[in-house]
Protein backbone atom coordinates (compact mmCIF):
# COMPACT_ATOMS: atom_id res chain seq x y z
CA UNK A 1 0.00 0.00 0.00
CA UNK A 2 1.53 3.20 -0.88
CA UNK A 3 -0.74 5.50 1.50
CA UNK A 4 0.85 6.29 4.65
CA UNK A 5 -0.85 5.86 7.60
CA UNK A 6 -1.16 9.64 8.33
CA UNK A 7 -2.31 10.68 5.00
CA UNK A 8 -5.29 7.98 5.51
CA UNK A 9 -5.78 9.34 8.83
CA UNK A 10 -6.04 12.99 7.16
CA UNK A 11 -8.50 11.69 4.29
CA UNK A 12 -10.63 10.23 6.85
CA UNK A 13 -10.99 13.51 9.16
CA UNK A 14 -11.07 15.63 5.87
CA UNK A 15 -7.85 17.56 6.44
CA UNK A 16 -6.97 16.47 3.25
CA UNK A 17 -9.55 17.37 0.53
CA UNK A 18 -10.15 15.50 -3.07
CA UNK A 19 -8.48 18.30 -4.64
CA UNK A 20 -5.44 17.08 -2.74
CA UNK A 21 -5.55 13.57 -3.94
CA UNK A 22 -3.90 12.33 -6.73
CA UNK A 23 -5.91 9.97 -9.07
CA UNK A 24 -3.88 7.12 -7.65
CA UNK A 25 -4.25 7.88 -4.21
CA UNK A 26 -8.16 8.60 -4.88
CA UNK A 27 -8.46 5.07 -6.75
CA UNK A 28 -6.16 3.38 -3.61
CA UNK A 29 -8.39 5.23 -0.60
CA UNK A 30 -11.80 4.31 -2.28
CA UNK A 31 -10.26 0.26 -2.63
CA UNK A 32 -9.49 0.49 1.11
CA UNK A 33 -12.78 1.93 2.10
CA UNK A 34 -14.58 -0.27 0.30
CA UNK A 35 -12.75 -3.44 2.00
CA UNK A 36 -12.95 -1.94 5.55
CA UNK A 37 -16.30 -1.30 4.93
CA UNK A 38 -16.91 -5.62 3.60
CA UNK A 39 -15.30 -6.49 6.54
CA UNK A 40 -17.30 -5.04 9.06
CA UNK A 41 -14.67 -2.25 10.41
CA UNK A 42 -15.28 1.02 7.74
CA UNK A 43 -13.48 3.87 7.91
CA UNK A 44 -15.57 6.15 6.51
CA UNK A 45 -19.63 6.42 6.25
CA UNK A 46 -21.51 5.02 3.53
CA UNK A 47 -23.08 8.16 3.01
CA UNK A 48 -19.09 9.77 2.63
CA UNK A 49 -18.13 6.92 0.28
CA UNK A 50 -20.62 6.71 -2.11
CA UNK A 51 -21.43 10.26 -2.39
CA UNK A 52 -17.73 12.10 -2.07
CA UNK A 53 -15.31 9.40 -2.76
CA UNK A 54 -16.57 6.81 -5.51
CA UNK A 55 -18.45 9.76 -6.90
CA UNK A 56 -15.16 11.69 -7.13
CA UNK A 57 -13.42 8.00 -8.24
CA UNK A 58 -16.40 8.12 -11.20
CA UNK A 59 -15.89 11.29 -12.16
CA UNK A 60 -12.00 11.10 -12.46
CA UNK A 61 -11.48 7.84 -13.46
CA UNK A 62 -14.79 6.45 -14.82
CA UNK A 63 -13.34 2.81 -16.24
CA UNK A 64 -12.05 2.21 -12.94
CA UNK A 65 -12.27 -1.10 -12.27
CA UNK A 66 -13.49 -0.50 -8.46
CA UNK A 67 -16.50 0.64 -10.69
CA UNK A 68 -17.10 -2.25 -13.12
CA UNK A 69 -16.76 -5.28 -11.15
CA UNK A 70 -17.82 -6.54 -7.86
CA UNK A 71 -15.54 -5.40 -5.18
CA UNK A 72 -13.49 -7.94 -3.56
CA UNK A 73 -13.67 -9.77 -0.44
CA UNK A 74 -10.86 -9.79 1.80
CA UNK A 75 -10.07 -12.76 4.40
CA UNK A 76 -11.52 -12.16 7.59
CA UNK A 77 -14.50 -14.55 7.19
CA UNK A 78 -12.44 -17.68 5.41
CA UNK A 79 -9.28 -17.52 3.64
CA UNK A 80 -10.74 -19.96 1.30
CA UNK A 81 -13.40 -18.89 -1.18
CA UNK A 82 -16.21 -21.30 -2.23
CA UNK A 83 -18.06 -21.55 -5.67
CA UNK A 84 -21.59 -20.10 -5.08
CA UNK A 85 -24.46 -21.68 -6.04
CA UNK A 86 -25.38 -18.87 -8.32
CA UNK A 87 -23.79 -15.55 -9.64
CA UNK A 88 -24.70 -12.57 -7.24
CA UNK A 89 -24.40 -9.56 -8.85
CA UNK A 90 -23.80 -5.77 -6.92
CA UNK A 91 -26.74 -3.53 -7.53
CA UNK A 92 -26.45 -0.10 -9.92
CA UNK A 93 -27.35 2.48 -8.00
CA UNK A 94 -28.61 6.19 -8.88
CA UNK A 95 -28.39 9.43 -6.71
CA UNK A 96 -30.90 11.86 -8.42
CA UNK A 97 -34.43 11.56 -10.22
CA UNK A 98 -32.86 12.06 -12.98
CA UNK A 99 -30.79 8.73 -12.91
CA UNK A 100 -34.13 7.00 -11.96
CA UNK A 101 -35.69 8.50 -15.54
CA UNK A 102 -32.30 7.21 -17.56
CA UNK A 103 -33.28 4.15 -16.17
CA UNK A 104 -36.96 4.33 -17.21
CA UNK A 105 -36.16 5.23 -20.32
CA UNK A 106 -33.88 2.24 -21.28
CA UNK A 107 -36.94 0.25 -20.16
CA UNK A 108 -39.50 1.91 -22.53
CA UNK A 109 -36.44 1.31 -25.30
CA UNK A 110 -36.22 -2.39 -24.27
CA UNK A 111 -40.14 -2.79 -24.55
CA UNK A 112 -39.85 -1.18 -28.15
CA UNK A 113 -37.17 -4.29 -28.90
CA UNK A 114 -39.26 -7.00 -27.59
CA UNK A 115 -42.66 -5.85 -28.75
CA UNK A 116 -43.88 -5.13 -25.14
CA UNK A 117 -46.60 -2.42 -23.86
CA UNK A 118 -44.76 -0.07 -21.87
CA UNK A 119 -48.16 0.33 -19.71
CA UNK A 120 -48.17 -3.79 -18.78
CA UNK A 121 -44.66 -3.43 -17.17
CA UNK A 122 -44.82 -3.89 -13.17
CA UNK A 123 -41.95 -2.14 -10.96
CA UNK A 124 -41.46 -3.60 -7.68
CA UNK A 125 -40.05 -1.44 -4.65
CA UNK A 126 -38.20 -3.37 -1.18
CA UNK A 127 -36.13 -1.78 1.06
CA UNK A 128 -32.24 -1.68 0.16
CA UNK A 129 -30.92 -3.24 3.47
CA UNK A 130 -27.71 -2.44 5.39
CA UNK A 131 -26.40 -5.32 5.89
CA UNK A 132 -24.25 -8.33 5.21
CA UNK A 133 -25.32 -9.83 1.92
CA UNK A 134 -25.17 -13.73 1.99
CA UNK A 135 -26.91 -16.72 -0.43
CA UNK A 136 -28.71 -19.47 1.61
CA UNK A 137 -29.14 -22.34 -0.64
CA UNK A 138 -30.75 -24.41 2.54
CA UNK A 139 -27.74 -26.27 3.41
CA UNK A 140 -25.07 -23.52 3.28
CA UNK A 141 -25.06 -19.82 3.63
CA UNK A 142 -22.31 -18.05 2.10
CA UNK A 143 -21.51 -14.25 1.19
CA UNK A 144 -21.14 -12.83 -1.94
CA UNK A 145 -17.53 -12.16 -2.22
CA UNK A 146 -16.73 -11.37 -5.57
CA UNK A 147 -19.67 -12.53 -6.63
CA UNK A 148 -18.89 -15.57 -7.92
CA UNK A 149 -16.64 -17.13 -5.03
CA UNK A 150 -17.67 -15.92 -1.54
CA UNK A 151 -16.85 -17.55 2.03
CA UNK A 152 -19.07 -20.62 3.61
CA UNK A 153 -20.40 -18.50 6.87
CA UNK A 154 -22.93 -21.59 7.59
CA UNK A 155 -21.50 -21.17 11.36
CA UNK A 156 -23.87 -18.52 11.56
CA UNK A 157 -26.66 -20.75 11.69
CA UNK A 158 -25.18 -23.27 13.12
CA UNK A 159 -24.84 -20.39 16.29
CA UNK A 160 -28.89 -20.17 16.20
CA UNK A 161 -29.44 -17.44 13.61
CA UNK A 162 -33.07 -17.53 12.49
CA UNK A 163 -34.68 -15.76 9.19
CA UNK A 164 -37.03 -12.85 8.65
CA UNK A 165 -40.71 -13.75 9.61
CA UNK A 166 -39.50 -17.53 10.32
CA UNK A 167 -39.46 -18.32 6.76
CA UNK A 168 -38.16 -21.34 5.38
CA UNK A 169 -34.48 -21.40 4.45
CA UNK A 170 -33.05 -21.82 1.22
CA UNK A 171 -34.86 -18.45 -0.65
CA UNK A 172 -31.53 -17.42 -2.00
CA UNK A 173 -29.89 -14.23 -1.66
CA UNK A 174 -30.88 -11.93 1.18
CA UNK A 175 -28.58 -9.89 4.09
CA UNK A 176 -27.70 -10.50 7.85
CA UNK A 177 -28.95 -7.37 9.96
CA UNK A 178 -29.41 -6.31 13.52
CA UNK A 179 -33.14 -4.40 14.42
CA UNK A 180 -32.54 -1.31 14.60
CA UNK A 181 -34.15 -0.94 17.54
CA UNK A 182 -32.71 -3.63 19.46
CA UNK A 183 -28.91 -1.88 17.91
CA UNK A 184 -30.03 1.39 19.62
CA UNK A 185 -30.87 -0.13 22.88
CA UNK A 186 -28.50 -2.91 23.75
CA UNK A 187 -25.82 -2.80 21.73
CA UNK A 188 -24.60 0.57 20.68
CA UNK A 189 -22.40 1.36 23.84
CA UNK A 190 -20.45 -1.44 22.60
CA UNK A 191 -20.00 -1.72 19.27
CA UNK A 192 -19.84 1.77 16.56
CA UNK A 193 -21.81 0.70 13.96
CA UNK A 194 -24.35 -1.90 12.93
CA UNK A 195 -22.20 -3.39 10.70
CA UNK A 196 -19.26 -3.64 13.11
CA UNK A 197 -21.69 -5.96 15.14
CA UNK A 198 -22.81 -7.85 12.35
CA UNK A 199 -19.47 -8.87 11.10
CA UNK A 200 -18.96 -10.18 14.48
CA UNK A 201 -21.39 -12.44 13.90
CA UNK A 202 -20.13 -14.10 10.78
CA UNK A 203 -16.28 -14.42 11.74
CA UNK A 204 -14.56 -17.18 13.09
CA UNK A 205 -14.08 -16.09 16.62
CA UNK A 206 -16.52 -16.92 19.29
CA UNK A 207 -19.48 -15.19 19.76
CA UNK A 208 -19.29 -12.80 22.86
CA UNK A 209 -22.39 -12.88 24.91
CA UNK A 210 -24.12 -9.91 23.58
CA UNK A 211 -24.19 -11.21 20.08
CA UNK A 212 -24.79 -14.41 21.40
CA UNK A 213 -27.95 -13.10 22.88
CA UNK A 214 -29.33 -11.05 20.11
CA UNK A 215 -29.72 -14.42 18.20
CA UNK A 216 -31.30 -15.68 20.71
CA UNK A 217 -33.71 -12.75 21.16
CA UNK A 218 -34.23 -12.98 17.00
CA UNK A 219 -32.98 -9.58 16.79
CA UNK A 220 -30.25 -10.18 14.61
CA UNK A 221 -31.50 -12.68 11.38
CA UNK A 222 -30.92 -13.37 7.87
CA UNK A 223 -33.49 -11.95 5.50
CA UNK A 224 -34.02 -13.17 2.19
CA UNK A 225 -35.20 -10.99 -0.13
CA UNK A 226 -37.98 -12.23 -1.50
CA UNK A 227 -39.66 -11.85 1.92
CA UNK A 228 -39.05 -7.51 2.45
CA UNK A 229 -42.53 -5.91 2.06
CA UNK A 230 -42.57 -3.98 -1.12
CA UNK A 231 -44.33 -1.69 -3.13
CA UNK A 232 -45.61 -2.70 -6.68
CA UNK A 233 -47.34 -0.61 -9.34
CA UNK A 234 -46.89 0.70 -12.85
CA UNK A 235 -43.60 3.20 -14.14
CA UNK A 236 -46.93 5.83 -14.56
CA UNK A 237 -47.56 5.43 -10.99
CA UNK A 238 -43.76 5.67 -10.02
CA UNK A 239 -43.70 8.75 -11.71
CA UNK A 240 -46.59 10.57 -10.22
CA UNK A 241 -45.92 9.32 -6.88
CA UNK A 242 -41.75 8.80 -6.23
CA UNK A 243 -41.39 10.68 -3.49
CA UNK A 244 -43.91 9.11 -1.22
CA UNK A 245 -43.31 5.70 -2.53
CA UNK A 246 -39.46 6.33 -1.33
CA UNK A 247 -40.71 7.61 1.60
CA UNK A 248 -42.98 4.96 2.47
CA UNK A 249 -40.75 1.72 1.62
CA UNK A 250 -37.81 3.55 3.77
CA UNK A 251 -39.92 2.53 6.74
CA UNK A 252 -41.08 -0.08 6.02
CA UNK A 253 -37.98 -2.39 8.28
CA UNK A 254 -36.57 -2.00 11.20
CA UNK A 255 -33.13 -2.76 10.00
CA UNK A 256 -30.90 -0.22 9.14
CA UNK A 257 -31.90 1.05 4.76
CA UNK A 258 -29.97 2.75 3.14
CA UNK A 259 -31.93 3.24 -0.39
CA UNK A 260 -34.65 1.61 -2.53
CA UNK A 261 -33.89 -0.87 -4.64
CA UNK A 262 -36.74 -0.91 -7.90
CA UNK A 263 -36.82 -3.60 -10.12
CA UNK A 264 -38.76 -5.07 -12.76
CA UNK A 265 -41.08 -8.34 -12.32
CA UNK A 266 -41.63 -9.04 -16.30
CA UNK A 267 -39.46 -12.02 -16.84
CA UNK A 268 -38.88 -12.18 -20.88
CA UNK A 269 -38.22 -8.08 -20.20
CA UNK A 270 -35.57 -8.87 -17.53
CA UNK A 271 -33.63 -11.69 -19.27
CA UNK A 272 -34.04 -9.30 -22.32
CA UNK A 273 -32.31 -6.46 -20.38
CA UNK A 274 -29.91 -9.04 -18.46
CA UNK A 275 -26.67 -7.69 -17.03
CA UNK A 276 -22.99 -6.78 -17.22
CA UNK A 277 -20.02 -7.62 -15.07
CA UNK A 278 -21.28 -6.24 -12.30
CA UNK A 279 -24.92 -5.80 -11.83
CA UNK A 280 -28.32 -6.54 -13.74
CA UNK A 281 -29.48 -4.25 -15.81
CA UNK A 282 -33.33 -4.17 -14.71
CA UNK A 283 -32.52 -3.53 -11.06
CA UNK A 284 -31.23 -0.01 -9.70
CA UNK A 285 -31.14 1.22 -6.13
CA UNK A 286 -32.04 4.73 -5.06
CA UNK A 287 -30.04 5.98 -2.61
CA UNK A 288 -30.32 9.81 -1.28
CA UNK A 289 -27.50 12.05 0.03
CA UNK A 290 -28.71 13.00 3.29
CA UNK A 291 -25.29 14.87 4.68
CA UNK A 292 -25.01 16.66 1.91
CA UNK A 293 -20.82 16.64 2.60
CA UNK A 294 -19.16 19.30 1.02
CA UNK A 295 -15.15 18.53 0.23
Amino acid sequence: MSLSKGLIQNIIQQKVLLDGLSNDDLAEFCQLANITYRDGSPIVSDQDYDFIYLAELKRRLPHHSLLQTIEPEGQSFSEEKVLLPEVMLSTDKAYSWDEILKWIERIEKSCLEVGLNINDIQIKATPKLDGFAGYDDGLHLYTRGDGKKGSDITRVFNRGLQTFNDCKRGQGAGEIVVKKSYFEQYLSDSFEHPRNFQASLIKEKALDEKAQKSINDKAALFVPFSQLPSWVGSINELKSNFSQIVGNILTMVDFDVDGVVFELTHQVLKRHMGANRKFHRWQIAFKENKDKAQV
